[in-house]
């Protein structure tokens, strides 16, 4: 499991979105990206599909735990009928 305190860095993802907000209310159709600010937006979008995976795989093995802690065995042994008067 990785480490929760390890932060993700979203900031150019919150930048391009604020960018992409201005460039629709100025009714512009194109956003155009330097290198390196194309790099950094790929680093923080695989950081954050890596820490989607992780957080999905946490929750299919805890449902997978809820399910079978769920699971009831009964024995029987085939005991006998007593009549109570």
């Amino acid at each position: 499991m990785q480490s929760k305190s390890t932060k993700i860095q979203t900031r150019p993802i919150e930048d391009l979105l604020a960018r992409i907000r201005t460039l629709r209310q100025q009714g512009q159709h194109e956003i155009r990206i330097s290198g390196a600010e194309a790099d950094r937006l790929a680093d923080s979008l695989s950081q954050v599909m890596t820490r989607l995976v992780h957080v999905q795989d946490e929750i299919i093995e805890a449902l997978k735990q809820a399910q079978e802690s769920k699971t009831i065995n009964v024995e029987m042994d085939g005991g006998s009928f007593e009549v109570k008067e």
